[in-house]
């Protein structure tokens, strides 16, 4: 027996037949608990190793697109170097055949231009 304050607390021994015992089952919901504790870290796992693969092929895939997209554009650009330059020079010489054509006095007369012809002596 204890004295707080005024109040009396009385302390009685607990029987034996009155004590906490666990529960038959305990056993088997602790093991339940461990079960979805253990699922729910290889769900995590499993989880981190999907993100894992994704980002790893995606990159790479990234990088191998990048370097095959380079590949094939220098291919490209050598295989259709000699048309481009056939059609460059043919252009350019076109060019230069018309400033040439543009730039010399017509040999038909013109109508407009009516300049009678000098007498030959």
């Amino acid at each position: 027996m204890r004295k707080s304050g005024g109040k009396t607390i009385r302390l009685n021994p607990v029987d034996q037949e009155h004590q906490v015992h666990d529960h038959p089952a305990r056993a088997n919901l602790e093991a339940l608990m461990d079960q979805k504790l253990f699922f729910q870290r290889i769900k995590s796992e499993r989880a981190s190793a999907y993100w894992f693969a994704a980002s790893l092929w995606g990159v790479s895939g990234l990088v191998l697109g990048a370097i095959l997209g380079v590949y094939v554009t220098l291919v490209v650009q050598n295989g259709s170097a000699d048309i481009w330059r056939e059609n460059f020079i043919a252009g350019a010489a076109a060019d230069a055949a018309r400033q040439s054509v543009d730039g010399r006095r017509p040999m038909l007369n013109d109508p407009a231009d009516q300049t009678p012809p000098e007498p030959q002596p």
